[in-house]
């Protein structure tokens, strides 16, 4: 069934958000998340609960009268649904459910057909990607809002409710995890006697717009598995921009609708930095700024951005972000709408949302049902005091740039933050949060671990705020990032989960035995990482998101040693061959930091470590690990100051 409405309610409804969950056996289902003694295989039952006679367990003693049901013709998403069941049902209990094509009984009835309407359970109401899941007269129906892949009608806004159903309830009843892409991932723990518990559920994301970029969602083609992260990002319930598309585009889009040639034509059109009395052009196009409040330049912008939307009809949206960087225009008709930002530099937000509103005006003309994303971002990141009614086709994107790299650690920008996020939501409904500040660029294998007190902050409060989007940036060196981007993606759905039982749950299904060294070896990074990052300057500067030399000089080298210390201990107390193929994933990275960090003559020696590969070794083992998701994609020397590629 098609999410409840047409698609305009869909996307300017803000009825979304988590929906109550119920179970009236809830003491007897499996936790989430589990702690490591539930992660064994059990000859008992793993889930005792009386869910009437009449109900068979699922599986027993590698046995089962269940079947698991789905339309021949449901929509793709169901099909997967089915098989993922069958195979995670499969591996849990020994036992193989037969995927059947008319409803019997007992069965897991998947997807809203008439079998499961019978029962009174269905799709209708349900937002994109909302599910329910109940158990009715002996039978569990997992029932969710999906479009087939024909029936959606703008780029990236897929709805595949069934499916994520299906990967709460294995995670909820059979206790699976998947930590990270691929089999390595995989945590499924064995069941001789599966019970159903009565369930009944509904839920649905926090956040209608859920993206999580720079995790190698295109993997190397040496891995020769282009859907590995996919894969993992359907159980985490998350769409995949490298496959379903952007819902929106927000990206830097100044120079798509204005060109050269017209700008040489109207040498007035462009803006007039501060500090001159002259109109700039810069080197590139792509850095061009506007007078903002130039009539003819608006509608120009316009017809640019309309001519963008009658080419691509499947978008539902067109960026009007500015190009990167802040040479905002201070002509006397653009100076008046510059005002102060609270750290006392100049703010151009009042200009730009003045010149955002102007252009949806114009567009709206013709294309009243089509969005208009912006950012606020850079010097117009500061919402301003004067509070300005924005056109209902704009949407605000704000990307924090001072609390990009863990800026958010430092104490000023966390005292500001929720206010800033809070401010900004006067001005729109339709507010997207985005975010670099978790990501630091790390090319040479450095930990960027998880940092518990930003993760705490920023979803959470964007989510309470009202705001309707997340958009996260990962970490792409899923050996050492994993936890972080484990925690990301399950943020979008569930903004208000508890990072530290996440976590703690993670590095438990994870690395087994030796989880609190790793904790332990996260924790040392972080809190000298957090402690790097409270002595720095809060004024913006590039080089403060990256792991450059004076960042390992002075976070990693002083305890290589203790750090190494941990990982060998972890490493020695794994009992499973899962749990040693995560470990050396996450040392792969220390193979990579320990060799850099001797190219850059920040180690001596270093023979006696067990991350020390001679040259010839190290560059073979690179070329194998480059096939893998262990580190990271992009690689380069250590450097000084600002990463200029």
């Amino acid at each position: 069934m098609r999410p409840a409405g047409p698609w305009w309610q869909s996307i300017r409804s803000r009825s979304f958000g988590r929906w109550e969950r119920s179970r009236p056996n809830e003491v007897t289902s499996m936790p989430r998340p589990l702690s490591l003694h539930l992660m064994v295989v059990c000859a008992a039952a793993l889930i005792a609960v009386d869910a009437g006679a009449q109900t068979p367990p699922l599986a027993q003693g590698g046995r089962s009268a269940w079947v698991i049901y789905r339309e021949v013709d449901a929509p793709e998403s169901v099909l997967l649904a089915a098989t993922e069941l069958q195979r995670v049902l499969r591996l849990s209990t020994g036992t193989e459910l037969p995927i059947v094509d008319a409803p019997a009984s007992p069965m897991i009835c998947l997807g809203d057909n008439a079998a499961a309407r019978d029962a009174s359970v269905s799709a209708e109401g349900l937002p994109r990607d909302g599910f329910r899941t109940r158990t009715v007269g002996g039978s569990l129906y997992i029932t969710g809002a999906d479009l087939r892949d024909g029936e959606v009608q703008w780029i990236g806004w897929t709805s595949r409710g069934t499916l994520y159903g299906v990967y709460d309830f294995l995670e909820d009843i059979v206790g699976a995890r998947w930590l990270m892409p691929g089999e390595v991932g995989e945590d499924i723990p064995a069941h001789h006697r599966l019970l159903l518990p009565d369930l009944d559920v509904e839920e649905a994301p926090d956040f209608e717009i859920r993206v999580l970029q720079d995790i190698q969602d295109e993997p190397p083609e040496a891995l020769g598995d282009p859907e590995i992260v996919r894969r993992w990002m359907h159980a985490q319930r998350l769409p995949c921009k490298q496959f379903d598309g952007w819902p929106m585009g927000w990206g830097h889009s100044w120079d798509d609708y204005i060109t050269e040639a017209q700008l040489a034509e109207h040498p007035e059109w462009r803006a007039i930095p501060a500090n001159t009395d002259r109109r700039w052009t810069p080197a590139r196009h792509s850095a061009v700024k506007y007078c903002t409040t130039n009539p003819e330049m608006l509608e120009a912008f316009a017809d640019g951005v309309m001519k963008r939307l009658e080419a691509n009809p499947r978008q539902i949206s067109a960026s009007i972000s500015p190009s990167d960087g802040g040479a905002f225009c201070t002509c006397e008709d653009c100076a008046p709408s510059i005002v102060q930002d609270p750290h006392g530099s100049p703010s151009f937000s009042p200009l730009i949302l003045r010149f955002y509103d102007d252009i949806a005006s114009l567009v709206n003309e013709r294309f009243p049902e089509r969005q208009l994303p912006g950012y606020v971002y850079y010097n117009y990141m500061y919402p301003p005091e004067q509070v300005v009614e924005m056109h209902p086709n704009v949407w605000l994107v704000f990307y924090g740039l001072r609390y990009y790299g863990w800026g958010l650690a430092k104490p000023t920008y966390a005292a500001e933050f929720e206010d800033v996020v809070r401010g900004w939501r006067r001005f729109s409904d339709n507010m997207v949060y985005g975010s670099y500040t978790i990501w630091m660029r790390s090319f040479n294998g450095a930990i960027i671990p998880p940092p518990r007190a930003i993760l705490k902050m920023e979803l959470p409060i964007s989510h309470e705020a009202g705001y309707r989007g997340a958009t996260m940036v990962g970490l792409a060196a899923w050996g050492t990032g994993a936890p972080t981007n484990y925690v990301l993606a399950r943020q979008t759905w569930d903004a208000d989960l508890d990072v530290d039982t996440t976590l703690d749950d993670w590095m438990q299904r994870a690395y087994g035995p030796g989880w609190e060294s790793m904790r332990d070896l996260y924790s040392l990074v972080e809190a000298r990482l957090t402690a790097w990052k409270e002595q720095e300057s809060i004024e913006y500067r590039g080089e403060q998101y990256e792991i450059n030399y004076a960042v390992i000089d002075s976070v990693y080298r002083p305890v290589l040693g203790e750090i190494e210390r941990l990982y060998l201990d972890a490493l020695a107390k794994a009992e499973t061959d899962s749990q040693r193929e995560r470990l050396e994933m996450f040392g792969a990275n220390l193979i990579q930091l320990h060799h850099d960090m001797r190219e850059a003559g920040m180690i001596e020696g270093g023979e006696g470590s067990h991350f020390y590969r001679t040259d010839e070794h190290y560059a073979a083992w690179l070329e194998q690990v480059s096939a893998t998701l262990a580190i990271a994609s992009q690689r380069y020397p250590i450097w000084h100051g600002e990463w200029s590629g």
